[in-house]
């Protein structure tokens, strides 16, 4: 017992001190942030949302959708594009945000299970890679009016785990966050587009 205890943890610290480092995808071109009319507090759904992994998913699809919506969301709030936001179950809107926002698409991680075998044993000495593709639909609708805006963006990320990554640390989640604040922008300036968050802010 001992000896498989001392396995399974040397496993597990070899994994997490394993070198990664992501790449952003190409689908979406980078966009200026822009200046926003309004900035509201919004609700936040997960709807009919999957995730798929080679190899299995080590997370619910519902986690997988909060994930992401949590990354972009974030992303429109540092933009003052909203000000914040709250997660409610699926069709458990309160009514007492201005605006509701609905996720559903799909998340499809690609990669070789074979080859996700030969560098755990290889102690990631021989690298793999996983590609995680985007194909996001985001419903909204404004409480007040009941005015209902759709788009989709997709994009994708590339993460190359290997163990000489490992001094890039500090910049392993840079290809993450650019396919991120992209993703956010397209979705957020494709509603604008449609008329939403276009109410100016009354001053008091």
């Amino acid at each position: 017992m001992n000896y498989f205890f001392k396995i399974s943890t040397l496993m597990a610290l070899v994994f997490l001190l394993s070198g990664c480092m992501t790449f952003s995808g190409d689908k979406l071109a980078e966009i200026e942030a822009i200046i926003p009319m309004e900035s509201p507090i919004i609700e936040e759904s997960v709807g009919d949302y999957t995730f798929h992994l080679d190899g299995g998913a080590l997370v619910s699809d519902n986690k997988a959708g909060r994930v992401i919506n949590n990354a972009l969301l974030e992303n429109w709030k540092d933009n003052d594009y909203i000000s914040d936001f709250t997660y409610v179950k699926t069709s458990k809107f309160t009514g007492d945000a201005k605006y509701n926002l609905t996720l559903s698409g799909h998340q499809e991680g690609e990669s070789s299970v074979f080859m996700q075998v030969i560098s755990g044993l290889t102690l990631f000495i021989i690298p793999h890679s996983i590609t995680t593709s985007y194909d996001l639909v985001y419903d909204l609708e404004n409480v007040k009016t009941g005015q209902k805006y759709t788009t989709k963006v997709s994009d994708e990320v590339k993460t190359v785990n290997w163990l000489l990554f490992l001094p890039a640390f500090p910049f392993s989640f840079v290809g993450a966050i650019n396919t991120y604040e992209r993703l956010a922008e397209h979705a957020y300036q494709n509603f604008v587009k449609q008329g939403a968050f276009l109410e100016k802010e009354k001053v008091e």
